[in-house]
């Protein structure tokens, strides 16, 4: 029997413009690291988003942040596409 394939949660922490061909690796920490070979992009962010403790405020606002980081930089590396 065939198991159901779920479609993609809307949030991607890799931002909006990575390829489907891209991967990455998040931390705990809120680091982040994608690299989309089609696009011959990578972006890497290192945090500390759990500074003081787990539960603090900056911890609860990585998932806004680590997809704003990655849509930045793309858009950096290529503003002829937007």
């Amino acid at each position: 029997t065939e198991v159901p394939v779920k479609p993609a949660a809307p949030y991607r922490s890799g931002g909006r413009h990575l390829s489907p061909s891209a991967v990455g690796h998040l931390g705990f920490t809120g680091t982040s690291v994608w690299v989309d070979p089609a696009n011959s992009f990578y972006v890497v962010l290192l945090t500390n988003a759990v500074h003081p403790d787990a539960g603090s405020e900056s911890g609860a606002r990585i998932r806004e942040v680590r997809p704003a980081v990655a849509d930045a930089a793309f858009e950096t590396c290529f503003p002829e596409r937007f």
